[in-house]
């Protein structure tokens, strides 16, 4: 991903720009207040028109995965700017309870 930084959000074509972008848009403090809960409602909708939350979906689960080719190390922080995690992998899994509550997180192992 070429750009550094908060640049790098706005390159549709790069690897995992759809995550990038919604994180950005949905999560990033400076208006994570008014819209997080819209990206909640939005997840748990049943909406196979939504082909933007069907790619985030799986753009995150290749994360979640640990397939990260073309992923900046840094750039889940910088579309998010979390503060209560220690890890992206914290933050990740954490938010995919948030949205997937009944699904488990993908590339962790059932503790059943």
């Amino acid at each position: 991903m070429s750009g550094t930084g908060r640049d790098r959000l706005t390159d549709k074509t790069a690897p995992f720009a759809t995550l990038l972008n919604m994180l950005d848009a949905y999560y990033h403090p400076e208006i994570r207040n008014d819209n997080y809960d819209a990206l909640v409602r939005r997840s748990q909708r049943d909406r196979p028109d939504d082909t933007k939350m069907a790619t985030f979906k799986a753009e995150l689960t290749q994360v979640l995965q640990g397939h990260r080719e073309g992923l900046p190390d840094d750039a889940i922080d910088v579309a998010t700017a979390y503060d209560d995690w220690d890890s992206d992998d914290e933050f990740l899994a954490w938010l995919w309870h948030e949205l997937y509550p009944d699904e488990a997180v993908p590339g962790q192992q059932s503790s059943e």
